[in-house]
């Protein structure tokens, strides 16, 4: 049977005898051995057992040294493995002897120690992990982040633990009841710890104001959820409720009244690392006359979570992560250039006009010109960093700069295609953005990828301008205006739907790649985040689905004149069934594409009265390519063409 460990990481800012006062009562209590862990950095990375016998050389020297006279002062201590029998007892106490081992774990960086304790604590059964600092408060950021992460993922308990002193004395323990496995696992910690130091525990529901009612409900929640977790040992903790809608200020109260020695609370109350961030108890607490002791408890990482923090470390071993510098610099770009502004609104009118002229002269260089002056990608950006990070207030700015800029866009193609003359039909790079497709989807979920990268990768800024021409996203747009200033409303609908396809995909790509290159939101997401961002991929699916349903070739026949199907279809009888046409213009007059399926294949008369139907339709020339799909299918297709400017070419 495996020995069951308390593994202790011991802290910078205080000496190890204080620390090992607080781990031992604990220890003995969960009636578990000591395994102490002293993280040393170092380019080389591994774990090494320290002997506790005064020879320990290096960085851990005192540390092993200070260890060593904890374990001569205090009887119940032992120094070394638990010999192969699985427990001694102790004449003059009856306790269980608890033995201590330390280890040095090498390392370089926050992210680096993580990942390490994470491995020490399997490899070495640990069931039980303590951090002890000094300080309320933060600190570094990355540390605080890391440590967060550890919590989250952790395979075991963690105690996290603020406010100590070389003289804590721990006689009267105060515990925040919640619901949940991070406040079962604090209630559990609390009783232990009252048994170990001989102190009274007073349990604290900090219940919301929801009526008269509020603390009485308060009370019947405490009692269930302490009948649940204690047992028969509910009945000698002391109760309080408290009502009110902060969780914080409620504790404060209470803390001010009783001038309690410790606070342990559940990581769920407080966020993953309450004491550890702003906002939290721990934080707010410190603001008063005198701190306490806080004790964060957060509960073994379920299965689930462990699996996605194996993930997680698996990609950022294979992406490179974007670092603290460079994470400022893009949130800063992109929250400045997502703003609607004068230079935005300059910048869309002028793109939606070079894009309009293009389109309007089948001018292609024209259009990609104007993909280059577009500002539309900055916003969608905007919006994918702000879901990746919960932040309302850039999605906000996002959200008003794309919308102001797609109505500047259609009203600008509206007036350009009034204002035009001999404008009266669309053109074929018009048609071009009439039929949406899942291809499209692709090419946009791949450039809002590259967008997002290539935005977090200095070195990678050069390559925006070809993801500008990539995902296109004010063509469409212009098209839309310009064929609601013809009157085609299929066109303008299929265009304003290519764009959505575009906008969507490329905020859903965005919020991927991002979240791949670390931008991670390491706090519980917050309902807005949440709703927006399945709104984002419901959105996604959704228009994938319907361009399955319906492929672009059924939106090629957008710009038929009227009547022209049905004059195609008579000639035809009942030897051939019309399958679909499709209809582009250019420099040379209209072409048609038509698709019939039949036995055998269409002859050369049929070719030439569709061509004499078709150019009673159009005023401009009239080019007729009639493809046959035998049913049979042993026969590759055959086409015929056909000109209103010359012989038929068979």
């Amino acid at each position: 049977m495996a020995v069951r460990n308390l593994g202790m990481l011991v802290g910078p800012d205080l000496s190890a005898v204080a620390q090992m006062r607080w781990v031992v009562r604990l220890a003995e209590a969960r009636d578990l051995d000591l395994i102490v862990l002293q993280h040393v950095e170092s380019k080389d990375r591994g774990s090494s057992e320290i002997p506790l016998d005064g020879s320990a050389e290096g960085e851990v020297a005192a540390t092993a040294r200070e260890i060593l006279q904890a374990i001569e002062e205090n009887p119940l201590l032992r120094a070394g493995p638990r010999p192969e029998a699985s427990a001694e007892s102790v004449a003059s106490s009856g306790a269980s002897v608890i033995h201590v081992r330390m280890k040095q774990i090498r390392c370089a960086g926050f992210r680096a120690l993580r990942d390490m304790l994470g491995i020490e604590v399997q490899k070495s059964d640990i069931e039980l992990c303590t951090i002890l600092r000094k300080e309320l408060g933060g600190g570094d950021a990355e540390l605080v982040k890391q440590r967060q992460l550890f919590l989250r993922y952790a395979p075991c308990e963690v105690v996290h633990c603020s406010g100590f002193s070389e003289t804590s004395e721990l006689s009267r323990i105060l515990v925040t009841v919640a619901s949940g496995a991070h406040g079962k696992a604090a209630l559990r910690l609390a009783c232990d710890l009252a048994a170990g130091f001989n102190a009274t525990l007073t349990a604290l529901r900090v219940n919301p104001t929801i009526g008269p009612d509020a603390e009485r409900v308060g009370a019947l929640r405490m009692d269930n959820l302490l009948r649940k977790t204690l047992g028969k040992e509910h009945a000698q903790v002391t109760r309080r409720v408290v009502v009110d809608d902060h969780v914080h200020r409620g504790v404060r109260r209470v803390w001010d009244e009783g001038q309690f020695d410790l606070v342990v609370a559940g990581a769920s109350r407080v966020g993953i690392l309450g004491s550890m961030v702003e906002g939290s108890i721990g934080a707010k607490l410190v603001k008063g006359e005198s701190a306490p002791t806080v004790a964060i408890v957060s509960a073994a990482s379920p299965m689930r979570n462990r699996f996605f923090g194996f993930v997680q470390n698996g990609i950022e071993r294979l992406v490179p992560q974007i670092d603290r510098e460079n994470r400022v610099v893009l949130v800063d770009r992109v929250q400045s250039s997502s703003s609607w502004d004068f230079d935005f609104s300059a910048l869309m009118v002028l793109s939606t006009l070079i894009a309009a002229v293009g389109l309007i002269q089948n001018a292609p260089a024209v259009v990609i010109g104007a993909m280059l002056v577009a500002p539309l990608m900055t916003p969608l950006l905007g919006l994918g960093l702000a879901l990746v990070q919960g932040n309302p207030v850039l999605a906000r700015i996002s959200v008003h700069a794309i919308v102001f800029g797609v109505m500047v866009a259609i009203l600008v193609g509206v007036l350009v295609g009034l204002l035009t003359p001999g404008f009266q039909e669309p053109t074929r790079e018009m048609l071009g953005r009439g039929g949406p497709g899942v291809l499209d989807l692709c090419v946009a979920f791949a450039s809002g990828l590259a967008a997002a990268y290539a935005s977090s990768r200095p070195g990678l800024l050069a390559a925006l301008p070809g993801v500008a021409i990539a995902a296109a996203l004010v063509p469409p747009i212009a098209t839309c205006g310009l064929a609601l200033s013809l009157g085609n409303f299929d066109l303008a609908f299929n265009a304003l739907l290519l764009f959505v396809i575009n906008m969507v995909t490329i905020v859903l790509a965005t919020v991927v790649s991002l979240w791949l290159v670390g931008l991670r939101n390491i706090k519980r997401m917050s309902r807005w985040t949440v709703r927006a961002g399945g709104a984002v991929l419901l959105a996604v699916l959704a228009l994938g689905i319907y361009l399955s349903l319906y492929p672009p070739s059924r939106a090629t026949e957008i710009g038929l004149p009227s009547g022209l199907m049905q004059a195609i279809q008579q000639p035809l009888g009942d030897d051939y069934r019309l399958e679909g046409i499709a209809i582009a213009y250019d420099e040379i007059g209209v072409q048609l594409n038509v698709r019939v399926v039949g036995e055998k294949f269409a002859s050369e008369d049929l070719a030439q009265e569709i061509r004499t139907l078709a150019r009673g339709h159009f005023k401009k020339p009239v080019r007729v390519r009639l493809l046959t799909q035998v049913e049979a299918g042993e026969v590759p297709p055959r086409d015929l063409e056909s000109s209103a400017v010359g012989n038929q070419v068979p």
